[in-house]
């Protein structure tokens, strides 16, 4: 059972701990995902903080935990998590990681039936946000050292969802062989 006991924030505990910004106890099994707006997750929209199903809603995750949170596999806590992060300081990261929730949600079926093609555009839009919104978006491998950009697995997001690329953004190859994503 993944029950997630959230850390209180201690007033003057300083050190090397990762003070979480928000106070919880509550399990986050079983969230479902209920989108509540067609741009909910997408920059610059901020109605995740709006949202009564967002646990992150009043006190956003940590640096440490969202990794936690993200690596545990509840894609719909992950969602808002991310949602919310963006939602408060927007950065790439945060922007491809609601993506690739929504994503994984859509892929499989952890939305009402009913709400899956709403889940599947939403997703799409949140890689092409990536894209437009912020070119120079980076995240890090496990090590937190080496950093990767995000454009080209957003493009690639959006084509394996079935969507169409929007702003000019083309794929190329590069002389050493890797494929790219590059807005001429």
């Amino acid at each position: 059972m993944k029950t997630w006991l959230l850390l209180a924030a201690a007033v003057g505990i300083s050190g090397c701990y990762d003070r979480a910004n928000y106070v919880y106890g509550e399990s986050l099994d079983g969230l479902k995902l209920e989108l509540y707006s067609e741009n909910e997750g997408i920059h610059p929209d901020t109605s995740v903080l709006d949202d009564p199903n967002n646990p992150f809603a009043l006190n956003s995750p940590g640096e440490e935990t969202k990794w936690d949170i993200q690596s545990s596999g509840d894609r719909v806590a992950a969602f808002y998590a991310w949602s919310t992060l963006l939602a408060r300081g927007p950065y790439g990261e945060a922007q491809f990681y609601v993506a690739t929730n929504l994503q994984g949600i859509y892929l499989n079926g952890e939305a009402a039936q009913e709400d899956l093609p709403q889940v599947r555009q939403q997703a799409i839009r949140a890689f092409q946000s990536v894209l437009d919104n912020f070119p120079d978006a980076v995240t890090y491998d496990a090590t937190g050292t080496n950093a990767y950009e995000l454009l080209t697995p957003a493009f690639k997001g959006i084509v394996d969802l079935g969507g169409t690329v929007q702003g000019g953004w083309v794929l190329v190859v590069t002389s050493n062989d890797q494929e790219r994503a590059v807005k001429p």
